[in-house]
């Protein structure tokens, strides 16, 4: 993730924000008795995770099944470059093991354009295609370009009321004017309540504005920036877990995590961390990774 990176970050001041006022109107009291956790990598291709999550000797076709018998979810980033076969989906999803769930993010012919989502029969056909992940589709996110303003929220919000509603969905937003000043961001939040729309919520070193720690449903959509095992990623981790503890505990139902890093193959180290801290704050019954933790420039 190129988006907010800093390469020195000696003055970040990382401590999390508040909560949105809207957070806790969203979360309530659950009935739900145990949420569901996601939590996972960006990629499951890297090829320095044989050896690390993957036995020595593993094949490159082999790395998504093996993958998904060691974290129950990925996101699928590689959605974002085209929309994908129903053929591609039903491969991917024929190869995991029960319980694991793919995050796909929609393609960037649909959410780069201009207008938001003007090829439409791209829209319906992505929709259609995500459908046969079936028990296996965990949430579809959409990331809007740095350069989509609130100047556009009309799009936006036309958007969402195209949306098959029928398939889960959260929204990153990343130009600045959002989340300064006089912004009609509380309005959108209200809107996507109101759809059933979830937020992503961007955890980077230079745009600590992102943010904006506001859930519109009861499942939060984390995307975590790490800094290959520097030691505030493990500090920042750790407040992230007593945080989603927090909304457990006032009605949150499902959460997906995601960690990136520059080195990818360290992704599952960091993973691993965050799902231990949950598994001691919660006791909840998290699956931790058997892995051989990889050291930097190995």
């Amino acid at each position: 993730m190129d988006f907010g990176r800093l390469e020195d970050i000696s003055g970040v001041r990382f401590s999390l924000p508040p909560d949105h006022p809207l957070t806790a109107k969203v979360l309530g009291k659950s009935s739900k008795k145990k949420p569901d956790i996601f939590a996972g990598c960006p990629v499951w291709g890297d090829p320095k995770f044989v050896g690390s999550i993957y036995p020595k000797g593993t094949k490159a076709k082999d790395f998504l099944k093996i993958y998904s018998t060691k974290f129950n979810a990925i996101e699928l980033n590689a959605t974002g470059y085209g929309v994908p076969t129903r053929e591609a989906v039903e491969a991917w999803t024929n190869t995991v093991v029960e319980g694991f769930v793919f995050c796909p993010k929609v393609s960037k012919q649909i959410s780069h354009s201009t207008p938001l989502a003007k090829d439409k029969a791209a829209l319906q056909l992505f929709c259609e295609n995500v459908h046969a992940f079936g028990d296996h589709l965990g949430t579809a996110f959409l990331q809007l370009p740095p350069y989509f303003s609130p100047a556009r929220i009309d799009q936006l919000l036309g958007f969402i009321e195209r949306w098959d509603p029928t398939l889960p969905l959260h929204i990153e937003l990343r130009h600045p004017d959002w989340f300064t000043g006089d912004t009609p961001l509380n309005d959108l939040f209200s809107f996507m309540h109101e759809h059933n729309v979830g937020t992503v919520i961007t955890d980077v070193t230079g745009r600590r504005d992102v943010l904006h720690q506001c859930l519109t449903t009861r499942s939060a959509f984390i995307r975590f920036d790490a800094h290959d095992l520097h030691p505030t990623d493990f500090e920042r981790l750790d407040e992230w877990a007593m945080l989603i503890k927090s909304w457990i505990d006032h009605g949150l139902e499902k959460l997906f995590f995601f960690v990136h890093t520059p080195e990818k193959y360290l992704t599952p180290q960091l993973s691993n961390h965050f799902l231990k801290r949950m598994k001691a704050l919660s006791g909840l019954d998290l699956k931790l990774a058997e892995m051989t933790e990889p050291r930097l420039g190995l």
